[in-house]
């Protein structure tokens, strides 16, 4: 029975009758011990689920700048690769400028073994002319062949020298541009691995901050609406 239904019953001598009223008093300041006891319970809740859903969002906070930094640390270390593969690229050029030039140089030394083949032909040919004339004197013969010889002898010689340093220098030059563009490959291999990983690390990191953005909206929302919810109502007077 609440309290507006009970009815005093009227004393013999005016007024209502004592316990009736005392049965008022007590039976309205249990109702009201009550739902102040119901109200400071859902206060407590309220507040419970208030501060842990703040320190859910400190905690999202705090990882949101963890990763934010994770994000300036990588996009740092990105400008220093794409530096670092400029450079490369930039040594590429000009180990190719200097293949160009080796290509010259290879050219240069193909004319100067012409030439030197063109000189070998004729001390050939004068030789020949030489061996052409040795009927006429056997003085002139012998001359002209222990000349003839000597002139191929000498050429020949000259010809292997010229063609051994040629040889040996262009397997030098050789040699240095292939180690040379070996390690511009491994380097500009090793720097686009890097950018790839880089680029998988801040996609995933982009997810992952959808995601934690998405949970904090929620639990913003969770808390406002069990605020709006659970906010306590105020006493009633009396």
């Amino acid at each position: 029975m609440e309290t507006g239904d009970i009815q005093f019953r009227t004393a013999a001598i005016g007024g209502f009758l004592k316990q009736d009223v005392l049965d008022y008093i007590e039976k309205a300041n249990r109702e009201h011990n009550q739902r102040l006891e119901e109200l400071e319970q859902t206060l407590a809740e309220v507040q419970a689920e208030r501060d842990e859903l703040r320190e859910r969002a400190a905690l999202l906070e705090k990882e949101g700048l963890e990763r934010r930094s994770r994000i300036d640390q990588l996009s740092a270390k990105i400008n220093t690769l794409s530096a670092q593969l400029t450079q490369k690229n930039k040594a590429l050029e000009e180990a190719q400028g200097e293949s160009k030039l080796q290509d010259e140089l290879q050219g240069e030394l193909s004319e100067q073994m012409s030439a030197l083949k063109e000189r070998l032909a004729k001390a050939e040919r004068a030789a020949q002319a030489y061996e052409a004339i040795k009927d006429r004197t056997a003085g002139i013969e012998l001359d002209a062949h222990c000349r003839a010889q000597a002139v191929e002898a000498a050429a020949q010689v000259q010809v292997e020298k010229t063609k051994r340093e040629v040889e040996q220098w262009i397997a030098k030059v050789q040699e240095s541009y292939d180690r040379m563009r070996s390690d511009i490959d491994a380097t500009i291999s090793h720097a686009s691995g890097e950018l790839e990983r880089v680029r998988h690390s801040m996609e995933h990191l982009t997810e992952e901050f959808c995601v934690h953005d998405d949970a904090l909206k929620g639990i913003l929302r969770t808390y406002q609406a069990s605020v709006d919810h659970k906010a306590p109502l105020p006493l009633e007077e009396g």
